[in-house]
């Protein structure tokens, strides 16, 4: 029965404002910053991508102090 729906459905691709020449070069850009990041270099274009995903630094500790 399921098999019998799924043959008069139509399967539609998302639409999207993104030509397939944008998405190449995305991809280029991407397999770039790859490399760049298996060979150990920073990539400029990724440089602020880490800092965003860790979120902000944690305040460190400049000392302790025992009030007793």
């Amino acid at each position: 029965m399921a098999d019998e729906d799924n043959e008069e459905m139509t399967v539609v691709p998302l639409p999207s404002s993104e030509t397939e020449a944008e998405h190449q070069r995305i991809r280029s850009s991407n397999d770039r910053d790859q490399e760049l990041e298996r060979e150990g270099k920073p990539s400029r274009h990724n440089q602020g991508y880490d800092r965003a995903a860790d979120g902000p630094p944690e305040p460190g500790i400049e000392r302790v102090v025992d009030e007793q």
